[in-house]
């Protein structure tokens, strides 16, 4: 997945390498004249060329700086590019996810993933640049100087390495697993963080602060856990590599004196020889560093792998629309219908053998108690889900046969429980979708919102804070409401959108959409009767199932329990 997010880059990568590669090789140089300068120029004394040998030494060592620099910024240019595409792929992915994908991969974790997980990614790409060529260069360049300079001492070397090849396996192994399961316990601590502040004034008012401090105390003692369990498991790398390379420096140190006292070797060779292996060590601490992060990467790039590659959803694919169908669709007279609709979600149905028909410019009233599947009878038509058996149609044409982009133009809506950006009051209405001032003067003055819009500084300008904290309940529903009936739409769905309006407001606008809506096809879920009664058609569910289905006058004859809810609701007077 990365290599195809970096090929744009191809080049750029290609010129930080090779940059990285020059720093590395000056830096190598190093040893080698000091060892020249130690063995040749000291004894015969020659200041002259020691002065000069010494300013290469300084040039070198200044070239190695400034083409590490250099690289350092070309990798983290290159890093931020490319997890910005990874980030926005991700992002596009999200947004064109199923419901049903959404909920098995959860809002938490695929939070998680576009912010922990993408941050996780550019600190690899990053250090694959900057540590992913130095590192390797200083070791293997490391051991070949070493060789040059002794191929005695340099067999000490080659009997570390099987060691500490067997070391880095073993870790490399064996974190993956534990950094996946930190990333789990992170998507369940975001998923706390987000139900804790979305629900922050109900853990207030019913003083439950302390018990939610508990619960995410839990959660983020798992969290702290498993990242201590992981990084322990890795800092076993650095003490154990430690180990094996002091030994061998030991090792040097011993046979290489003996070898300087037999006049075997020179001393400026022994001090090459210490400086290749110090730098040698800390290439092999740089790989380690490396390898933190790879492993923590790997966790996290299989985590955005699986949204990325999720399969198209079942619900996602268009049927072809025929011949034989468009004859049948241009035959029929209904806008919407529902035909025998069954949708199984995880076990039970939520709606069993729904059937109904409306016509254009009709309305239908759905209600039922908490749990009765109004609001996944809504998700069908909006395809949100595909349903398990029956068929759905919109002007007598199947909904799988109508491309989404289209589906979803035909449609308005106010959810149950929808959001406002923190933006003006024209763009929260607008929703993108380059509306006249006309248009949106005249939906905001069908839903009701004209009049308090008018009253704010700027009006249409006038800006909300995030989630509309500054409107009233009403007026946030009255907004939201002419974001659904602007653009005409030709199915108005109202999901429990006038629950915080007041019954004269509430009056106000069905007359509006009696007046002025009279193509639009309206679907109204409720929990008043009052906000429904006025509909042609009412569907009564419960379970899932339809209990009853008419007018408010014949239900209150056939449906002894919407008899009673009336009477409840109503004071008697149905």
């Amino acid at each position: 997945m990365i290599l195809r997010y970096l090929k744009p880059y191809k080049k750029r990568v290609a010129a930080g390498t090779s940059i990285k590669m020059l720093g590395a090789f000056l830096e190598l140089l190093l040893p080698l004249i000091l060892a020249y300068i130690v063995d040749t120029l000291v004894p015969i004394g020659e200041i002259s060329r020691i002065v000069l040998w010494g300013g290469v030494m300084i040039l070198a060592s200044i070239g190695a700086w400034v083409t590490n620099i250099a690289a350092n910024r070309m990798a983290s240019w290159v890093s931020a590019q490319t997890v910005r595409e990874i980030r926005h792929d991700l992002f596009v992915r999200i947004m064109n996810l199923s419901a049903r994908q959404v909920d098995n991969f959860t809002v938490p974790s695929l939070e998680s993933r576009l912010t922990t997980d993408t941050y996780n990614l550019h600190r690899f790409i990053g250090s694959v640049q900057r540590l992913g060529v130095r590192a390797p260069m200083l070791f293997l360049g490391g051991i070949i100087f070493c060789f040059i300079q002794e191929w005695r001492l340099a067999l000490i070397l080659l009997l570390l390495l099987p060691p500490i090849a067997v070391l880095l396996l073993y870790i490399s192994k064996n974190s993956s697993p534990r950094f996946r399961q930190l990333q789990r316990n992170i998507d369940q601590m975001v998923r706390v963080v987000r139900e804790n502040i979305q629900g922050i004034r109900v853990i207030k008012s019913l003083d439950k602060v302390e018990f939610e401090k508990e619960h995410f105390a839990e959660s983020n003692l798992e969290v702290a856990e498993s990242e201590r369990d992981a990084n322990l498991f890795m800092s076993i790398t650095n003490p154990a590599i430690d180990l094996i390379l002091n030994t061998g420096l030991a090792l040097v140190l011993i046979i290489g004196g003996i070898m300087v006292y037999n006049g075997q070797t020179m001393p400026g060779v022994i001090i090459a020889f210490l400086s290749y292996f110090i730098q040698i060590t800390n290439a092999l601490m740089s790989l380690n560093r490396m390898l933190v992060i790879y492993n923590r990467s790997a966790a996290s790039a299989e985590r955005i792998e699986e949204v990325l590659d999720s399969p198209e959803a079942k619900e996602q694919k268009i049927l072809p629309f025929t011949e034989e169908l468009q004859k049948a669709a241009e035959d029929s007279e209904y806008a919407v219908e529902f035909d025998n609709v069954t949708f199984t979600f995880g076990g039970e149905p939520a709606l069993k053998d729904i059937s109904f028909r409306l016509k254009e410019g009709h309305s239908l009233g759905i209600i039922g108690a908490t749990g009765s599947g109004k609001s996944t009878l809504i998700n069908l038509l909006l395809r949100h889900y595909d349903v398990s058996s029956g068929q759905i149609r919109l002007n007598g044409r199947p909904l799988k046969t109508i491309p989404l982009n289209e589906l979803h133009q035909k449609f308005g809506i106010v959810y149950q429980n929808d959001f406002l950006y923190a933006d003006t009051v024209r763009n929260n209405i607008d929703f993108g979708r380059d509306f006249t001032d006309e248009q949106l003067i005249d939906a905001a003055e069908n839903a009701q919102a004209l009049e308090f819009i008018n009253e704010k500084e700027g009006g249409l300008d006038f800006r909300l804070e995030q989630k509309g904290v500054n409107l009233s309940g009403g007026q946030k529903q009255r907004v939201l409401l002419s974001r659904a009936m602007s653009g005409d739409p030709e199915i108005l769905i109202l999901d429990d959108s006038s629950s915080a309006l007041d019954f004269a407001t509430d009056a106000r606008l069905r007359r509006a959409l009696a007046d002025n809506y009279t193509d639009t096809t309206t679907i109204i879920v409720a929990q008043r009767i009052s906000a429904i009664q006025h509909c042609e058609h009412i569907l009564f569910l419960a379970d899932g199932e339809e209990i009853g289905y008419g007018t408010h006058e014949e239900l209150l004859q056939s449906s002894r329990l919407y008899r009673e809810i009336a009477e409840q609701q109503m004071g008697g007077i149905a």
